[in-house]
């Protein structure tokens, strides 16, 4: 069954007539028949009663009719609104990121943009930045947000920086740590402070190999203790609140807790926080990917000040 069988089939029911049903659709009436017949041959059953004098409807043609011309409109409404969407210039915006407290400057910045582009589609994709990258090269993202990955190259890609990143030790606030820089009136805490103390680590497992092969340590690791590796900020988070350790963590990835103390570690390496994309589209000031880009850069601005 299609939309000509269908238009052909309610234009007739309303002329009862063929030739003024082929001049409605513009065919000719050997055309307009074989589509009723097809029709009828489709369905298994007789759709008029037709004579050398005149042309009406069958009992089932009769109760046929309120249904094909409610699927001709559902299929012209589709039409419709199908246009209108692709009219509105729909766009979609895919975005990565490695882990789920990181969706808050995400959604500032989608916030900031949406005033501008109402028919912004966000798609989210929650993965390890290494997966991600790939994803960015092949086309499947537009944008991956995180921490700049050293170990990454490619001329199509360019990370655009909007601060360098540092690491606060997390933990209880009735840590024994946390308790003796209350005493010392500390608000910074050293490696060897942390040494003597089971650690909660939040490492993406695609780091693990360079995140403790020896002499290059990115966090301070006492291995005679029962440390826990988990892969993103709400594990740490459970973890730490339940009392199984402390855990670094990059700033960004801090959220305020009435349980929990946040104190700066002495020795954290800096590292750049920003955004990759596609290097044409970065150059590109109409874009809607330089938009999201130069709107995250103007909130790390503003928090900075």
């Amino acid at each position: 069954m299609n939309t000509t069988q269908l238009e052909c089939f309610t234009t007739l029911a309303g002329t009862l007539n063929y030739v003024r049903t082929a001049e409605e659709l513009n065919m000719t009436q050997p055309g307009v028949s074989r589509q009723i017949q097809s029709l009828e041959q489709e369905l298994g059953a007789r759709l008029f009663h037709r004579t050398t004098r005149s042309v009406s409807l069958t009992q089932i043609g009769a109760e046929f009719l309120p249904e094909a011309q409610q699927m001709l409109n559902t299929y012209y409404h589709s039409i419709e609104w199908i246009s209108s969407f692709h009219e509105s210039a729909h766009q979609a915006l895919k975005i990565g990121y490695n882990d789920p407290h990181s969706l808050l400057p995400i959604r500032k910045a989608l916030a900031g943009i949406l005033a501008d582009a109402p028919n912004l589609s966000p798609e989210l994709t929650l993965d390890q930045t290494d997966a991600n990258l790939q994803r960015l090269i092949s086309g499947e993202l537009d944008l991956v947000f995180g921490i700049r990955d050293a170990r990454f190259k490619n001329e199509k890609i360019l990370f655009t920086p909007f601060r360098e990143e540092h690491f606060v030790c997390v933990l209880r606030k009735d840590h024994p740590l946390a308790n003796a820089c209350r005493r010392k009136r500390r608000r910074a805490v050293s490696s060897e402070d942390l040494f003597p103390y089971r650690q909660v680590i939040d490492i993406p497992p695609y780091l693990l190999k360079n995140a403790f092969s020896r002499g290059n340590k990115i966090i301070p690791v006492n291995d005679t203790l029962q440390n826990l590796i988990v892969t993103n900020s709400e594990e740490a988070y459970a973890l730490v609140i339940a009392g199984v350790g402390y855990c670094l963590l990059p700033e960004y990835l801090t959220v305020p807790d009435k349980e929990l103390k946040f104190l700066e570690w002495k020795e954290s390496p800096h590292t750049p926080l920003g955004i990759y994309a596609d290097a044409q589209a970065c150059r590109d000031k109409n874009s809607l990917i330089r938009q999201f880009i130069d709107y995250a850069a103007d909130l790390y601005r503003e928090k900075e000040k």
